[in-house]
Parts: structure tokens; C-alpha cells; sequence
């Protein structure tokens, strides 16, 4: 009887070290993509297979936000709404995105404890899944975010290259972020529920459905929006395709995460990761 090749195929065993790189197994992981690109298939097919517009689900929930409730919102505020709806979109879909990894990452290791126990202990596969299903259904977002960006008086098609160098920036980050708490989570249970309580507050002190200079210069709800780490990532992202100016405090921000957060995760997961199969 020949052994089936399906689980080498789609998830080589990876044999635990004493001190796993996280570049290694980042490499590793975008090299051998078969198991994180099958499960975020395998999720969408799962999720949408029973339903009568089926993927059109993904797109449908981006369109009423960004045009209804983005609409809604800029009456409330005096605004153009085609200026506005841009704006308020992609600051969404970009939360929506960054919520997503994070809520995810922190009970991946919970969540994938079958395939640790059986000795698949890359767990860069795992995050990578949450990145990867995050960022489907954020291209799918996109679409319709561009769609709107088309109708506004200040589109510029030049723009949306810059999607080319920050969006990157933008993973690294992420990607770095979900390393950190798939750790944490896998050691501490409660952390999903703990971050989906910040994700409340956070939402109201990030600027989606307001504008930055809308907030006077010095005061605490200022303070608080620029230690606000989703903030800034999001407007690295929006400003320039907006054609709106980024703030030196944003770049500064944000090269400083560039480095200090990939560096902190790679530093957890030599050190912790080891760990991984005991806590879960």
C-alpha cells in the first residue's frame, strides 16, 4: 500500500527546531504555498457554495457601505459625497482588512492545533492563511472602492500606483503584527476576545468616517489618534491615493514600525514558538 502524497503535497511535515526563523519559514511558506492558498479557497468555497449569489456576497456588503452608508455620512458631515465616499471606503475596507488578520491570528494556533499536533509546525502557514483570506476579500473591496474613486472629482489614475509601494509596507507590518498574537494567542486564549473589544473602540478613534484635521492640534482625542498605530497605516495607504499629503508624523510612524515590528516578531518566534504545541 503506497502512502498518499496529498498532505506532503499540500502541507509538508516541518519538524520543529530548538530556535525557528521566521524568515526561514516566511520563505518557506511563500515558496510551499499549497496549504494556506488551498484553505483560503477551501473557506470561500465552504462559505458561499449553499447561497444563491454565491461570491457576489463579496462584493455586495463593500457596495452598500461605500456608497449608502458613505453617501449617509456625508450629508451628516457637509460634504461632497463623491469626494467623501472614497475616502470613507477605502479607510474601511483597509480596517476591515487589518481587523480581520488580527482577529484571526490570535486563535489560529487554537485553530490549527489538529495540524500542530501531527508535527506541521510552520506556523507562518498559519498566518499567512489569515493574510491571505483577509486580503481576498479586500481585493474584492477594491473593486468597488476604485469604482468610487472613478466618480470623484479628484481621481487620478496615477494614483492608484502608488498602491504598488504602500501596500507592501502595509502587509509587512500586518504580517508582523499577526506573528505577534498568533504567539500571544496560542499562550493566552483570551486574547481574541480581548482584541475584538479594542476593535469597538478603535474603530470610533480612527479617522473613517471623519477627517484627521477635523480634530483640533494638541488636544487628548489628537494625541490619542496619533499613537493610534491603525491610523497611520491606513492613511500611509489612503493619503497618496487620494492624492492627499501625508503627515511626516505618518512616515515617521510607520518606517519605525517598518522595522522595530518585524524584528520584534522575529525575535518571538525564535524564542516562543518552540511553545506553540505545549500551550495549545
Amino acid at each position: 500500500m503506497t502512502e498518499s502524497p496529498v498532505g506532503k503535497d499540500i502541507m509538508p511535515f516541518h519538524k520543529p527546531s530548538g530556535g525557528a526563523s521566521l524568515l526561514s519559514d516566511a520563505t518557506g511558506s511563500l515558496r510551499r504555498p499549497e496549504f494556506w492558498t488551498f484553505a483560503t479557497w477551501l473557506d470561500l468555497i465552504t462559505k458561499y457554495r449553499r447561497s444563491r449569489l454565491g461570491i457576489l456576497w463579496m462584493f455586495l456588503p463593500p457596495t452598500a457601505t461605500v456608497f449608502l452608508l458613505g453617501y449617509f455620512y456625508a450629508g451628516l458631515s457637509n460634504k461632497d459625497p463623491f469626494a467623501f465616499m472614497p475616502y470613507m471606503g477605502m479607510g474601511y475596507i483597509l480596517w476591515r482588512f487589518i481587523t480581520q488578520v488580527i482577529g484571526e491570528s490570535s486563535s489560529t494556533m487554537i485553530g490549527h492545533r489538529a495540524f500542530i499536533m501531527d508535527g506541521r509546525t510552520r506556523f507562518t502557514d498559519y498566518v499567512l492563511r489569515c493574510v491571505s483570506k483577509a486580503g481576498l476579500y479586500f481585493s474584492a473591496a477594491l473593486v468597488v472602492v476604485l469604482i468610487a474613486f472613478a466618480l470623484s472629482p479628484g481621481f487620478s489614475i496615477v494614483n492608484i500606483l502608488t498602491l504598488v509601494v504602500t501596500l507592501p509596507i502595509f502587509l509587512l507590518n500586518l504580517f508582523s503584527v499577526g506573528v505577534l498574537l498568533s504567539l500571544i494567542g496560542a499562550r493566552y486564549p483570551d486574547t481574541h476576545e480581548f482584541t475584538t473589544t479594542i476593535f469597538i473602540f478603535g474603530f470610533l478613534l480612527t479617522p473613517i468616517l471623519w477627517y484627521p484635521e477635523h480634530i483640533a492640534h494638541g488636544t487628548p482625542r489628537a494625541l490619542l489618534m496619533d499613537v493610534n498605530p491603525a491610523f497611520h497605516l491606513i492613511e500611509l495607504v489612503r493619503g497618496p491615493l487620494l492624492g492627499r499629503t501625508v503627515r511626516m508624523v505618518t512616515v515617521v510612524y510607520v518606517s519605525v514600525t517598518s522595522v522595530v515590528l518585524p524584528m520584534l516578531a522575529a525575535w518571538a518566534y525564535r524564542r516562543y514558538a518552540r511553545f506553540v504545541p505545549i500551550w495549545i
